[in-house]
């Protein structure tokens, strides 16, 4: 039986608390996602929702986060 690498309470903490996720290549933070739902009226009235799973980070979150028309 090999043994077992003993961690203290801290060093279990101090890894879980770091950045998570990749950096963006431009502007260097760390990129979340976010999901963006859209209500939208369909062509019978009825409200609908379009759900969008995107990417962000600083250098594209207005352009992601503004509203956009439905096609």
């Amino acid at each position: 039986m090999g043994k077992r690498k003993t961690r203290s309470f801290v060093d279990k903490v101090a890894k879980g608390t770091g950045p998570r996720g990749t950096r963006c290549e431009i502007c260097g933070e760390i990129i979340k996602n976010i999901k963006t739902i859209r209500p939208y009226k369909s062509k019978s009235g009825n409200w609908r929702y379009i759900e969008e799973m995107h990417k962000v980070c600083k250098c594209n979150e207005k352009e992601i986060l503004i509203d956009k028309s439905i096609s």
